[in-house]
């Protein structure tokens, strides 16, 4: 995935690889969040603060070791031979992507609740059959298969 096109920002699903370890789920997440001894460690400016799956673990992640994943990913991952922990964070980290598409599925219903309630006006007539916005089109029929960690609700409704 390109990352120039995608920056990554908190609150993405990544695989991050750390020296050492296979690429392992985890979220992006913000430097003030960090545990102290974490967030004092040497890093370079070309990195991002990650929790890892399942059990929390926070580090510094260089950008070049950071992949943004797909749901698709995160539901049928590949771990045939793979570590009973690394499987328990693929699956960690797809209840944690299936709550996030359903919180923000329930705030996109909630805005779209509020907007047909508002007073109509000339310039943008609110109804119950009104043609829907450009952002709202784009996303009507978002699927968990879709939806990409760093996904574009997250960062136009947002």
């Amino acid at each position: 995935m390109d990352l120039a096109r995608n920056p990554i920002v908190p609150g993405d699903f990544v695989l991050a690889k750390l020296k050492g370890y296979p690429s392992w789920p985890a979220m992006v997440v913000f430097p003030e969040t960090l545990p102290e001894q974490v967030a004092c460690a040497r890093h370079c400016a070309a990195s991002h603060a990650v929790m890892f799956y399942p059990d929390c673990d926070f580090a510094w992640v260089e950008t070049a070791q950071i992949q943004l994943i797909r749901a698709r990913l995160l539901e049928k991952p590949n771990l045939v031979n793979k570590r009973k922990k690394l499987q328990q964070g693929y699956k960690a980290a797809h209840q944690a992507l299936l709550q996030q598409i359903r919180t923000r599925r329930w705030r996109f219903q909630l805005q779209r609740t509020f907007l047909d309630t508002q007073v109509p006006s000339m310039e943008n007539i609110v109804c119950a059959d009104r043609t829907l916005t450009k952002i709202e089109e784009k996303h009507v029929d978002i699927t968990e298969h879709d939806l990409i960690a760093s996904s574009i609700l997250h960062k136009e409704l947002w």
